[in-house]
Order: C-alpha cells, then structure tokens, then sequence
C-alpha cells in the first residue's frame, strides 16, 4: 500500500497546535517537522503551564488550599525558568498566584473532574474525513456529570470571544466526544471569562481544510529539506523570538535575522 503524503515524511498523527501553527507560521512548522528543529519557548509559555499545575490540583483535590495550588504553581514555573535570562520572568511569575486563585474560584463550581487511568488528562484521538491521519490531544478538564470539557487558557488580558485557533481545537474535541458541550476558561491575574464553543462543525469543516492544504504541501516533493527552504520565515513574529530558533533559521535559510532577540 503506498504511503500517503504523511507517512512519507514521518508524520503519522496531527494536533490542533500543529495545524495552527502551519497557519500562522508555516516556515516554523516545516522546521520543527520536517527538520526535527525544536525550538524554546518563553516565561509567557511558561506562566501557562504552571498556572494550570496549580489550577489541575486544586480541581482535582478540592480540599487542597488555594495557598498550596499557587505554591505548587509558582514552583513549577520557578522550575522551567531557573535558566532563562530573559528579562519577562520576573513579570510572567507574578501573574501565576492570582490567576490560579481566580482560576479555581470559577471552575470548582463544575465539581472534580474525571480522571483518567493512568493520567489527570484523558487522550482524544479522532479521524476525520479526508484526512488520512489521526488527530490526537489531550483534555484538560472532563465533566462527564455535566457533559462538559473545559479547555483552559491563560492569558495577560481578557480576551471577548474564544480565537480562531483555539476554536479549532474545540472542535476537535467536540468531533471525539461528540455529545459534548466545549468551553474555554480564559484566566488572568484579574478576571476569568468562559466561553462555549458555538457551531464547531463549521469550525471543523476548517481544520480539515488545513490539513489537507498540509497534505498538498507535503506532496509536492520527499524531501523535507526542500519544502522547509520554499518558505521564509517571518522574524516579526513572536514565534521566532526563541534565540534557538533564529539559530536554526539562519543556519537552514542562511538568515540572519535583524534586531534584538529576547532573552539574549
């Protein structure tokens, strides 16, 4: 059986993150796979990840006290900094407390979550029509009682209205447990605002779009190397503020990139 466009280049699943990021950056998409070139991410990233430590323990033992989710937060994020020189640290793990808080204010009120076998997170894998691979991701927040998944996000301002993104992302979801109703928990350091995913079958009509524009892309030759040099990168893009990054684009588009770069 031949291989189909994926498979020939090594790719046997995708993601919501993966489309995405084939949206809004492709020359970094093609880098980090079909070079295998990974690249960092900054304390805004960072801040993410370990607010949702703190939140996912306080969802998950409702008798833990606040103080300890946002010190179990801050020392996750105290943990993937201990490194960095970048000069937002300091700012992005002031905003991890607050919003831990302010995170299980709002979302204790669903109750605890399911958990699943082996992990806090219950995997989605999910085929769609026309696409030849699987997507796979991960819950954050299962309420089988309520019928509901939450996705948090963690933001510096409130966003009015869930993003095209993570749209999609919902309704990847929304296609595996398909009697489910998606919502996104934005938090801050100040406020939280939940929003339910409205119509994500049009939303999913899109992510498939993408992935077959990504199939298209990838048959147009085997070699990874080729199709990663067709495109250019966008340096204005805070995708490409990582120093490794604009490392490795100099070394693959013989680039060097103009003006300061984070963290540097």
């Amino acid at each position: 059986m031949m291989a189909n466009a994926f498979e020939r280049h090594g790719l046997d699943h995708l993601s919501a993150s993966s489309i995405n990021l084939f949206v809004a950056q492709p020359a970094m998409w093609a880098m980090q796979k079909l070079m295998g070139r990974k690249t960092g991410v900054g304390p805004s990233a960072h801040r993410g990840t370990s607010i949702e430590v703190g939140v996912e323990m306080g969802l998950f033992d409702h008798n833990a006290s606040v103080d300890a989710c946002q010190e179990a937060a801050v020392s996750r994020f105290n943990q993937l900094t201990a490194l960095s020189s970048h000069p937002g640290v300091d700012k992005e793990r002031s905003a991890v407390a607050p919003a831990v808080a302010i995170g299980l204010a709002e979302l204790r009120q669903y109750g605890v979550p399911a958990a699943a076998d082996d992990n806090r997170q219950h995997r989605i894998e999910v085929t769609l029509a026309g696409v030849p691979v699987p997507f796979i991701g991960w819950l954050d927040f299962w309420f089988p009682d309520h019928g509901i998944i939450v996705d948090l996000k963690t933001q510096a301002r409130l966003s009015s209205k869930i993003s095209d993104p993570h749209a999609r992302q919902g309704a990847i979801y929304h296609a595996a447990h398909g009697n489910a109703e998606i919502r996104f928990a934005y938090v801050t350091p100040q406020k939280v605002g939940v929003y339910k995913l409205e119509d994500p079958h049009s939303h999913l009509s899109r992510v498939v779009s993408i992935a077959q524009s990504i199939e298209r892309f990838l048959s147009l030759s085997a070699d990874g190397e080729v199709l990663t040099r067709s495109l250019s990168p966008d340096f204005d893009s805070f995708y490409w503020n990582d120093p490794g990054a604009r490392t490795a684009a100099e070394q693959i588009w013989g680039l060097a990139p103009e003006g300061p770069v984070a963290g540097q």
